[in-house]
């Protein structure tokens, strides 16, 4: 199946961590999605599109995902995307019809301007972290069951970190 990503995703590190399994940049192929923008969901460091005629998101083309990889998508894109298929454009000019995560009427979009460039600079790092505890949580809770609990325990003081082990049921004596 082929995805268009255009952004926590377009990352080969994030999406190692969401799959599991190791992608090189020679698997992405330059991409761009026509009549669209990029701004930050409110209170966030990840992207949404919004309508933009004339304007072009670049993003990368994906293909060889497995049913596996999807499931671990879709979690990661949790409660704030859905997969729709749009026309993205390669770099030769070729259209190919592609599926992207679109933004689900639960997310709420900013006027700030999101970049790729900013956000490897400034986010990628915690990003990268969050990403690593939130795909702790695949196979123990749904998606938006894991999004519910992430956002209380966030609201009652308590670390991610004790969110998961709590979810996998590990002690924190045992982990060490």
């Amino acid at each position: 199946m082929r995805f268009f990503f255009f952004g926590l995703l377009r990352d080969a590190d994030v999406l190692e961590l969401v799959t599991g399994r190791p992608w090189t940049a020679d698997r992405f192929t330059g991409a761009r999605l026509a009549d669209a923008r990029l701004v930050r969901l409110r209170g966030e460091t990840f992207p949404m599109l919004v309508a933009a005629p004339g304007v072009w998101v670049p993003g990368v083309l994906v293909e060889g995902l497995t049913e596996s990889d999807l499931t671990r998508i879709r979690f990661f894109e949790s409660v704030e995307y859905q997969p729709s298929t749009v026309e993205v454009e390669l770099s030769g000019g070729e259209r190919v019809e592609a599926r992207a995560f679109a933004a689900t009427l639960r997310a709420v979009p900013d006027e700030e301007p999101w970049s790729f460039e900013d956000w490897c600079l400034r986010d990628k790092a915690r990003a990268l972290r969050e990403t690593e505890l939130w795909m702790a949580l695949q196979g123990h809770l749904s998606a938006e069951e894991a999004d519910r609990r992430w956002d209380a325990a966030l609201a009652a003081g308590q670390t991610i970190e004790d969110l998961v082990r709590e979810v996998r049921g590990v002690s924190k004596e045992a982990a060490g």
